[in-house]
């Protein structure tokens, strides 16, 4: 958890609030230093070699040099491509870079005052100098933080529909982009680049560079699932009422009132008790990749609170999506991957929110919550799914 009113660092002295307030979807904010450590955790060749797995999503952008400009291509990749890039003006991006890192998940921690369902992903890019994707917006808010290297990042204005694009290229690059911010960045510096803000990154040197994306669900998408759920809830028989019809001169005449009548039942529909969090729940819990599937490992209780006595932490799987119902800081329900987890009534819901709010914890975070046999067993049996991992510290 982050308390949300304390000036916190890497928000350059804001507090949460402030910064959701002021700056949040709204306009850019810049730290120096923000994270210094960050440079520390994943270097070029190890993303690198991630690139080369199957299961990571991947990309290589070249600016020039390719069969055309800005030519995109997907991976994996291998040694020998590698070998045949260009000395400069090419760019690898590597998404969810945190799912295999539970180390860089744990930087998600550090935004734990935003919805954890709003998070997306960490990408990392590494850029040979004069690496760049182009002038740019994206639909979802950023936190830039520089790895190694340097990068010059400048920012332009808000775009919208009337936005022009480079023709012949599968990449959305600007045609232009007014400079409205020009700065350097360093290893361990933070630029928060809001929902729809232009923005240029060119590698000045061979450089990383970690994103912190947050996604926004479609609302199409989301009224779809509410709408499903209404309908598994009442199914057919739910049908449209007009017992106070009154008689029209024209039959074919489509009358707004009825329309509205017709709207405010539907509405009624919607407006059902816990169609919200029925609905929505599984839906803002699904993993980013469809196709996941979390390994596990058995342990006792016994075993479990032997290792943690010994350093170990409790890491939530930095691949899948935890959300709770109920109330703040206590589960009444769990979602874990579109699913829900049951626990019974042993289980205390304070434990649960404590284990999903938090990217680790420790002996001291848990042991009078494992005292209680009943969340022993439980955690047991999701470490053995693979929702939560065993980690030495």
């Amino acid at each position: 958890m982050t308390e949300t009113n304390i000036p916190l660092p890497y928000l350059g002295g804001l507090t949460a609030e402030e910064f959701l307030r002021d700056y949040w979807q709204k306009k850019p904010l810049f730290v120096r230093n923000a994270f210094p450590d960050i440079a520390y955790l994943v270097g070029k060749e190890d993303l690198l070699d991630l690139a080369q797995e199957a299961s990571a999503e991947s990309r290589i952008i070249l600016e020039k040099d390719g069969k055309k400009p800005w030519e995109l291509r997907k991976g994996p990749f291998n040694s020998k491509q590698y070998k045949q890039m260009p000395k400069s003006h090419w760019t690898l991006l590597v998404q969810a870079v945190d799912h295999y890192l539970p180390e860089l998940a744990d930087y998600w921690q550090k935004f734990s005052f935003i919805p954890s369902w709003r998070r997306d992903d960490v990408m990392i890019s590494y850029a040979a100098p004069n690496g760049s994707v182009g002038k740019h917006f994206d639909q979802y808010d950023v936190f830039l933080v520089q790895g190694t290297g340097q990068r010059r990042w400048q920012l332009g204005e808000f775009c919208d529909a009337d936005a022009q694009f480079l023709p012949n290229t599968k990449l959305r690059i600007l045609e232009d982009m007014p400079v409205t911010f020009d700065e350097v960045v360093n290893a361990g510096d933070l630029l928060y680049v809001p929902p729809k803000l232009a923005h240029y990154g060119v590698a000045q040197n061979d450089c990383l560079t970690f994103s912190f994306g947050f996604r926004a669900p479609s609302l199409s998408h989301v009224l779809e699932h509410i709408v499903d759920t209404a309908l598994e809830q009442t199914g057919a028989e739910a049908l449209y009422q007009d017992i106070d019809l009154q008689a029209q001169t024209h039959g074919a005449w489509l009358n707004p009132q009825h329309l509205e009548k017709l709207q405010q039942q539907v509405l009624t529909l919607l407006n059902q008790p816990n169609i919200l969090s029925n609905a929505l729940a599984p839906f803002l819990s699904e993993a980013k990749y469809e196709d996941y599937e979390p390994v596990g490992e058995q342990v006792s209780s016994e075993d479990l609170v032997s290792a943690l006595n010994d350093g170990a932490v409790i890491c939530r799987d930095p691949a899948s999506r935890f959300v709770y119902v109920g109330e703040q800081g206590k589960a009444q329900a769990l979602f874990i991957n579109g699913d829900e987890i049951c626990f019974g009534e042993d289980v205390d819901g304070t434990f649960i929110a404590l284990l999903v709010d938090n990217t680790r914890l420790t002996a001291n975070d848990l042991q009078s919550h494992l005292a209680n046999n009943a969340n022993s067993d439980w955690l047991c049996a999701q470490i053995a799914t693979g929702y939560f991992i065993v980690l030495m510290d």
